[in-house]
């Protein structure tokens, strides 16, 4: 069995439904019938492509929730910088707490 990607795989589960499908006579002739089979690969293929289609809509909240983690630590980064210069402007850029801060950033 060959190693097929995700597209692949979807594709060919397809392309048997499809040729099952139009070729039921022939199998049903030949004592078989395809219809249960045929419906339930049918089934299963909604179900991947449902389970897809969350997967998509995890990986956008994903990126939406890293943006938003990212923004919101720049906002907390900006204010403990600005406290920091804030505290270096009463103490003097000399005093040890200042260097002490300062050095965090390194």
């Amino acid at each position: 069995m060959a190693t097929l990607n995700e597209k692949e795989s979807r594709d060919f589960v397809s392309q048997v439904i499809v040729i099952v499908d139009q070729n039921a006579s022939l199998l049903t002739d030949a004592g078989f019938d395809p219809t249960a089979r045929s419906g339930g690969l049918k089934t299963k293929l909604q179900s991947a492509d449902d389970a897809e289609g969350a997967q998509n809509k995890a990986q956008a909240a994903a990126l939406d929730a890293t943006k938003l983690a990212n923004s919101t630590l720049k906002v907390a980064y900006n204010d403990a910088s600005a406290f920091v210069n804030l505290i270096e402007g009463l103490l003097g850029k000399d005093n040890s707490l200042v260097h002490k801060l300062r050095q965090l950033r390194k």
